[in-house]
C-alpha cells in the first residue's frame, strides 16, 4: 500500500543535546534528514537534502541564523524556516521574519507548542509564540487602540467567530491549550481545531503585525 511521503525536516543548533531532543520529538511524524551544528553546515545540508522545513537557532558558529535564513531564500526558496532560539528580544524576532522566517519560538517552548508550530508552518501558515510576541509588543511603536480604528481582526483576513475570539484572547493571556480547554469547558482537540481555523483565516503577509496588534488589544498572539 502506498504511503504518502512524510515532510522532510533539517535541524540546526550548536548544542548537541538540543538537536537530539528535537529529533526524538519530531521523528515519529516527520523525516529528520539532517542535523547541523553551524550555519555553513546547515546551508550545505539544505542544498544537498532539500528539506521542506528548516528549524534553526539564531546564535550559531560560522553564520548566524538570520544570515542563514537570508541565504536559504536564494539556494532553497521552497523551504520554510522556523526559528527556535533563546533570544526573545524584539530586534531578533523582527529580523528573523524580515529575513523570511515563518515561525519564531523560544527554546523554553513546550514540546506540544513546537509540534503545533511545525504543522502550521508546513501548511503555509505563520506562527508567533506568545512569549516572543509579548516581548516584541513592549517595544513596538504602536498608537493607542482608539487612534487606530482601522485595525481589527477582519482587516487581516476573514472574520473570526466568537468562539475563535474567545480562544485567541485566552492565548493572549499566556494560557496554554489545556488551560484554555478547562476555562471554556471544551476538549484540547477542540481548542486546537479552532486555532487551526484561526491560522487559516489570517493573512500570512501580516502575521507578525497581527500578533503584536492582537497582544495589545487582547486578541491572538500566536
Amino acid at each position: 500500500m502506498f504511503e504518502p511521503e512524510r515532510p522532510r525536516l533539517l535541524l540546526a543548533d550548536d548544542h548537541p543535546m538540543m538537536l537530539e531532543g528535537l529529533s526524538r520529538l519530531l521523528e515519529p511524524e516527520f523525516d529528520v534528514v539532517g542535523m547541523a551544528s553551524d550555519g555553513r553546515e546547515l546551508l550545505r545540508m539544505a542544498a544537498a537534502r532539500r528539506p521542506d522545513l528548516v528549524i534553526t537557532d539564531i546564535s550559531m558558529p560560522g553564520l548566524d541564523g538570520i544570515e542563514v535564513i537570508h541565504r536559504l531564500q536564494v539556494i532553497l526558496p521552497t523551504a520554510r524556516v522556523m526559528v527556535l532560539s533563546i533570544h526573545a528580544e524584539p530586534s531578533w524576532v523582527r529580523a528573523a521574519f524580515e529575513a523570511g522566517a515563518y515561525a519564531y519560538l523560544p527554546k523554553t517552548s513546550a514540546p506540544d507548542e513546537i509540534e503545533i508550530a511545525v504543522r502550521e508552518v508546513l501548511r503555509g501558515h505563520f506562527y508567533v509564540s506568545p512569549a516572543v510576541a509579548r516581548a516584541a509588543l513592549i517595544s513596538a511603536p504602536w498608537k493607542p487602540r482608539d487612534e487606530r480604528p482601522e485595525a481589527r481582526p477582519e482587516a487581516f483576513g476573514e472574520t473570526l467567530t466568537p468562539r475563535e475570539l474567545d480562544i485567541v484572547r485566552l492565548v493572549g493571556k499566556g494560557m496554554g491549550n489545556k488551560e484554555i480547554a478547562q476555562e471554556l469547558g471544551v476538549s484540547v482537540t477542540t481548542v486546537r481545531t479552532h486555532l487551526s481555523r484561526v491560522y487559516g483565516k489570517l493573512a500570512p503577509g501580516s502575521r507578525l503585525e497581527l500578533a503584536l496588534y492582537a497582544a495589545q488589544t487582547g486578541g491572538p498572539v500566536m
